[in-house]
């Protein structure tokens, strides 16, 4: 007998498809107040679950007798009680590495559009300032051969540095919690210090997640090592910061 899992996610036909294989699949492209009784129906008899963003907590849980395991379609799992799946034994998973790439193109991104003014400068010939004479400091700074710091060299950090070395020749500067061999072979990143790393570098990511260890990791004191021309950018909370004269 094939188990039963609810998939609450729109996800590709293929995926679907391969599921049916090899499940009994109930599909909610989306859970919404209309469909989620029907939801909780379901859920009784289920041995998965598959989606993101929904709250599995002890409350949802004590309504699911039959689940086995718990699948999140995303990076984070913020909304899964894991002590709650652990003390009755239900497997958790998520899917880490999905968006490594994704992310680290857009943070690529961000320092290109920091370094050249590309959002201000777009703005100044949508309103039709562009014949003004804008001035040297409006030609921003160059991204090829300046000093990368990352603090936090984790999945997305190193892809990161990949593109900045590779594809920028620039130098990589890295602060973490322990050393990564494979970035520093491969992209001859520089382990230092928080202290020395805002000192030295033209450009600032932080990486790290939000806990209570990094909670105001960076703060005006960190600010005043930096470089004057320096651009700091925090990307996990969707937040570009630069620092200028």
């Amino acid at each position: 007998m094939k188990p039963k899992v609810i998939l609450y996610k729109k996800v590709d036909s293929e995926v679907v498809d391969y599921l049916n294989e090899i499940c009994n699949v109930v599909y909610f492209e989306k859970l919404n107040a209309e469909n989620y009784q029907k939801f909780l129906n379901e859920l009784k008899d289920a041995d998965g679950l598959i989606g993101s963003g929904l709250k599995v907590d002890k409350k949802l849980l004590d309504k699911a007798q039959s689940l086995k395991v718990v699948s999140n379609i995303s990076v984070g799992y913020d909304n899964l009680n894991l002590h709650e799946l652990s003390q009755r034994e239900n497997i958790a998973t998520n899917t880490p590495n999905v968006l490594n790439d994704t992310v680290a193109d857009t943070i690529m991104g961000l320092i290109l559009a920091s370094a050249r003014r590309i959002t201000e400068l777009d703005h100044w010939t949508k309103t039709g300032q562009w014949k003004e004479n804008l001035g040297e400091k409006w030609f921003g700074v160059d991204v090829h051969h300046k000093k990368l710091g990352i603090i936090g060299m984790g999945r997305i950090g190193e892809v990161l540095a990949k593109r900045a070395h590779l594809g920028f020749d620039m130098d990589i500067l890295y602060h973490n919690r322990s050393r990564k061999k494979n970035a520093e072979e491969r992209y001859h990143a520089k382990y230092c210090t928080l202290e020395d790393l805002l000192k030295e570098s033209d450009f600032v990511c932080v990486m790290t997640p939000h806990t209570p260890e990094t909670e105001k990791m960076i703060s005006e004191d960190e600010f005043r090592l930096m470089k004057n021309t320096a651009i700091f950018i925090k990307p996990l909370e969707g937040k570009l910061l630069m620092k200028r004269h």
